[in-house]
């Protein structure tokens, strides 16, 4: 017992002795900023994750469309690319507002969720606000004037699938057109500029229609993300078309039948559009603008009007629809592309 008392004792003082040694107390500091209420994972994060699945269901959609399977991420290592090819470049070019100097990732992303939804920012059902929503500016100018993109959430899908500036560009019955680049066109995503019917490369002839019925609310969304048929067409797989069994492709009709009575004759228009590519395609090949093993351009000086036909043709190739997206536009713009290059003494071949 005399061992404890003496033991407690020597802990007292050393204690006082070490308190006694410490200097006297600074001043109070400023007051922190109040931090933001603790996230009930019960009250929040169960509004997407429970069993309802929808999160599931859009992944299964998303896993099989091309934006998740494509190759389009691993290659991207440059201004121009990586603000649509990468999910990291893309929100870094939504963030800073420009798309030069970004950053080129370690881990390129394809495009995914938190590309275009604002994914656990308040765990709530608002995350799925898009990241990019307002109207677009297109880069390629019509006619020398800015063309603006306007149409409900179809906005976020424009944000990349436009046409790039083509500069130089040939000038209508202007100078002989000197092509340096090969891959001389619009690149690879111009649907919203063939919505708008608004390529720059036109030529006199038959009348441009200035309306365009499949503009509609909300644009590309009305049809692309139109009631899925399974993981295979819609919603976030975005196809148009599906097979079942390894058999002959489908159309995924329920985004037409929003506008249509009945499923339009879309075979026919685009075995039209498909024809007069081919007789444009020999004309330019003929004239030795187009090279059909590589599907690009030949380097040299050519007739500025026919260069416009080959950027014309390329356009609607690039475009994919085949005739659909604007019909009257993309016809119009492939006949007087033909009888440019007719006046040019490139006839169609012969049948």
């Amino acid at each position: 017992m005399k061992n404890l008392i003496k033991l407690l004792s020597l802990l007292f003082v050393a204690g006082f002795i070490i308190t006694s040694c410490e200097g006297p107390a600074g001043p109070a500091g400023e007051n922190g900023k109040d931090g933001a209420d603790g996230i009930d994972a019960n009250a929040t994060c169960t509004t997407c994750h429970n069993n309802d699945a929808v999160i599931e269901t859009k992944q299964a959609q998303w896993n099989n469309s091309l934006h998740a399977t494509g190759e389009n991420a691993a290659y991207c290592d440059r201004d121009g690319c990586l603000q649509c090819h990468t999910s990291q470049g893309f929100l870094e070019a939504v963030a800073t507002g420009s798309t030069t100097g970004l950053t080129i990732p370690s881990d390129p992303m394809q495009i995914n969720c938190y590309t275009c939804h604002q994914i656990h920012t308040t765990f709530t059902t608002d995350d799925w606000t898009l990241t990019k929503p307002g109207a677009e500016t297109l880069i390629l100018k019509y006619a020398g004037a800015s063309v603006v993109y306007d149409n409900g959430n179809s906005n976020q899908c424009v944000a990349c699938h436009q046409a790039r500036e083509v500069s130089p560009a040939p000038v209508l019955d202007g100078p002989d057109f000197a092509i340096t680049n090969t891959r001389m066109g619009v690149h690879h995503g111009p649907q919203s500029t063939f919505l708008l019917g608004k390529i720059p490369f036109e030529l006199p002839g038959t009348a441009y229609p200035t309306t365009n019925a499949h503009f509609g609310d909300n644009g590309c969304i009305t049809c692309h993300m139109a009631t899925p048929y399974g993981y295979m067409a819609g919603g976030h797989q975005f196809g148009m078309t599906y097979s079942q069994h390894g058999g002959p492709e489908m159309l995924n009709t329920t985004g037409c039948l929003t506008c249509h009575d009945a499923v339009p004759d879309y075979e026919t228009l685009q075995a039209t559009v498909v024809a007069k590519l081919a007789e444009l395609q020999a004309q330019l090949t003929d004239a030795g603008i187009f090279d059909p093993s590589t599907d690009l351009a030949f380097k040299g000086t050519f007739n500025a009007n026919a260069v416009l036909a080959y950027l014309n043709f390329d356009a609607v190739t690039q475009d994919k629809s085949l005739g659909v997206h604007n019909p009257g536009y993309i016809n119009a713009l492939l006949d007087n592309s033909i009888t440019a290059m007719n006046d040019l003494g490139y006839p169609p071949p012969t049948k």
